[in-house]
C-alpha cells in the first residue's frame, strides 16, 4: 500500500475545515490522510511538533516523510487536484509566492486569534 500525504489542520477553525472539507470531497484517489490536530494526538507526538506549532499553520508530511507547512504544504495538496495544478505552478513564481507567503502569515496570526 503507498503511503498517504498526512495533511494537520485545525479542524476546530470553520474556514480551515470547509477548506478541508472540499478537499476530502475531491480527493477520489485518496492520496490524503486528513488529521485533525485536535483528536489525533498519537500522530501527532510521532512527527515531534507541539499541537501549538501545527495550530500556527498548516503541515503536512509527505510520502516520505518529510514535514512541509505554510504555503508549501498548500502547494504540495494542489499539485494534487487538477483544477488547482496550475495555482500551485503560479504561486511558485518567486515574487507571487513571496507575496503570498506574507498573506498567509497574516491570515494565519488573525486566525489563531479568532480560534
Amino acid at each position: 500500500m503507498k503511503k498517504k500525504i498526512k495533511v494537520f489542520y485545525d479542524g476546530n477553525c470553520k474556514v480551515c475545515d470547509q477548506e478541508i472539507s472540499y478537499y476530502k470531497k475531491n480527493d477520489i484517489n485518496k492520496k490524503f490522510e486528513w488529521v485533525n490536530i485536535h483528536n489525533s494526538k498519537s500522530k501527532i507526538n510521532r512527527l515531534n511538533l507541539q499541537k501549538k506549532e501545527l495550530m500556527d499553520v498548516l503541515h503536512i508530511e509527505t510520502e516520505s516523510g518529510k514535514i512541509v507547512k505554510g504555503v508549501d504544504a498548500f502547494l504540495e495538496i494542489w499539485a494534487n487536484f487538477k483544477y488547482f495544478r496550475s495555482l500551485a505552478f503560479f504561486v511558485k513564481i518567486k515574487p507571487v509566492k513571496r507575496l503570498t507567503e506574507i498573506i498567509y502569515k497574516i491570515w494565519a496570526k488573525k486566525r489563531k486569534k479568532k480560534y
